[in-house]
This record gives structure tokens, sequence and C-alpha cells, in this order.
């Protein structure tokens, strides 16, 4: 017997997009089947000598492709996008104040209400969500939600790479199960922009994914040395850079999207230049920097900050 669906029906999963979606955010919802598809990914890519080995170590070794114990029944995985802005934040030195950006992906701010349109709807409609420690990006290309540009960075449709990816397992099941091989959006084959201002050449065009241990990003993360090749000129965010995403035709109508955020002041910005340790740092300094994203990147936030005020040609006085 042909079962009838009514015409006005909505599933679990597109109410879930239309809550989210509300909001300003975007998501998509794929079978749970596919972590197995993801760890295969990133197993090629890492067979085929095309991840450095030093970022693997570093940064991918963290990702589990396992089931939470509190959801061994987990049907879906949804990924969202959440648009940010770049954040301004200031130091506050002796003589001056120092203006630094940090990217929209760091932010944590859109967090807060990607989980409280979940645990709402959770308690609505009787299902459970947990979050999902994934490799966000090929997650979310190989789901449809978006696509690499040729600098290696995902792009959303209206967002450019003005966002902040999150991912979730769930019991919600999915309506459809989407999965495409990674690939590039079409633009960017006959546009060369990213290449031509990436100025440590890490973009190639004889391959799909850059070349990570040339990558500014990648070095201003780390916990070493800059490289003696790094010139400072060439730093522009407190973490992270912006060379490539500044420049980028599908950012021309974000480019401009910077909010002011907060400032450190000298105390503050005092105890993370003389690198006081977390545990003894003021509550509203922790509070800020775990907002900003930077908590993870303390220990490394006195060097990048010299790089910038060396670049300013700024003084710094801060250190004891």
């Amino acid at each position: 017997m042909t079962k009838l669906v009514h015409k006005n029906f909505v599933s679990p999963a597109q109410e879930l997009y239309r809550r989210l979606e509300n909001k300003g955010h975007r998501a998509r919802i794929v079978s749970v089947k596919r972590v197995k598809a993801l760890k295969q990914k990133q197993t090629e890519w890492r067979e085929h000598s095309l991840l450095n080995r030093d970022l693997f170590e570093e940064h991918l070794r963290d990702f589990v492709f396992r089931l939470p114990g509190n959801l061994l029944r987990a049907k879906s995985i949804i990924v969202v996008a959440s648009p940010q802005p770049h954040r301004r934040v200031s130091f506050t030195l002796t003589n001056t104040t120092a203006p630094v950006l940090i990217p929209s992906n760091y932010s944590k701010e859109t967090d807060a209400e990607v989980a409280k349109i979940l645990d709402d709807y959770a308690l609505s409609q009787n299902f459970r969500f947990a979050k999902a420690a994934l490799p966000l990006k090929i997650l979310a290309v190989c789901s449809g939600l978006a696509e690499y540009g040729k600098n290696n960075i995902a792009y959303v449709r209206g967002m450019g790479s003005y966002f902040r990816l999150s991912a979730f397992y769930s019991d919600l099941p999915p309506d459809a199960d989407i999965w495409l091989e990674p690939r590039m959006m079409e633009r960017c084959r006959h546009c060369l922009s990213c290449q031509k201002n990436c100025p440590t050449q890490a973009i190639c065009p004889e391959r799909f994914l850059l070349y990570a241990e040339r990558c500014i990003t990648f070095h201003n993360e780390r916990k070493l040395d800059f490289p003696f090749w790094l010139k400072p000129s060439w730093h522009n965010s407190l973490v992270g850079c912006l060379h490539c995403q500044q420049s980028c035709p599908e950012n021309k109508a974000k480019r401009d999207w910077i909010e002011n955020s907060c400032a450190f002041s000298k105390e503050e910005t005092s105890c993370i230049m003389n690198r006081v340790p977390i545990e003894k740092l003021p509550k509203a300094l922790v509070k800020k920097l775990e907002q900003l994203g930077m908590l993870t990147y303390y220990e490394i936030l006195p060097r990048n900050l010299r790089a910038l005020l060396a670049k300013k040609s700024l003084p710094l006085d801060m250190e004891s």
C-alpha cells in the first residue's frame, strides 16, 4: 500500500533548516555513515603526501571518527555555517593603542546561538545532538554546503569565506544523503587573485591542496619560531592570514565586514605579553580570550603581536 504524505508535511530535517536559516545560519544534514568517508579522504590525502606531516601532527590528529558514547545510535551529521565578520581588537601599550584583526572563523560568538537553536529543537521534538570533532571544511564541501577556493578555504554561497563551521551528531534522520567529491569553485579556474596575492607562494596551480609549509596561517598558529624567510611585513592578523581572502572576488561584498570587538587594557595586555599562566589570569581576561577563540593560541599571542607591532613600527614596552 502506498504511503501518502501530506503536501504540507515538513520533515524534522526541514524544520531544523528553517530554524537555523531564520537566524542567518545555513546547514546540511548527511548520513552518519559518512564519517567513514571523511576518515578515508584524510587518509588518502596523507598517503599521497598532499597533507604536510607537521600540519597533520599538530592540527589533524585530534579528529574523532567514532560516535560519542551518549549518541551511539546517531543517524546523521549536521554541519552548520554561521556568518561572522572579521574582528578588530585593540591592545593597550604604555604610550599607544594597537588595533589588530582576527579572521572571522576564529571567534566563538555564534556558537552559543547555534547551540541554543539545537537545544530548543531537541526539547520540542525529542531529538538529541552532540558536538562532533570532525574535519569541518571537508565535511562542508562534501555535503554540498560549501565549495573549496583555489586557496583551500571553504566558501558558502552568500557568505563568501566570512563564516564559522560547526558539526554535530544527531539521531535526527536525514532527508537526503548528498555526498560530493571535494572540488574547487568553477570561477577559481580562471582566476589568479589569491595565487598572485599570496606572498609565500603557498597556492600553486599544479595541485589541489596548497603547500601548508609555505602558508602564513600554518606558521603563526604553531608554537615554533617563525622561519627565517617569513617577512614581518607579511603578517596581517593576530592569528591566521587574510591575504588571499581579502583579494578574493567571492568576498567582494563582505570584504569590509569588520566589527570592533573588545579592547585589552594595559594590565591585560601586560599579562598576555608576559605569559602569565592561564590559571592566574583575571577571569574577565580569560572570558575575552575564550570568546575570541584565542585561548587556544594563548602561548603564541606574544610572538604574533610582536610581529604585528614591528610591522607597524610601534614600540613594545610591556615586557617585564
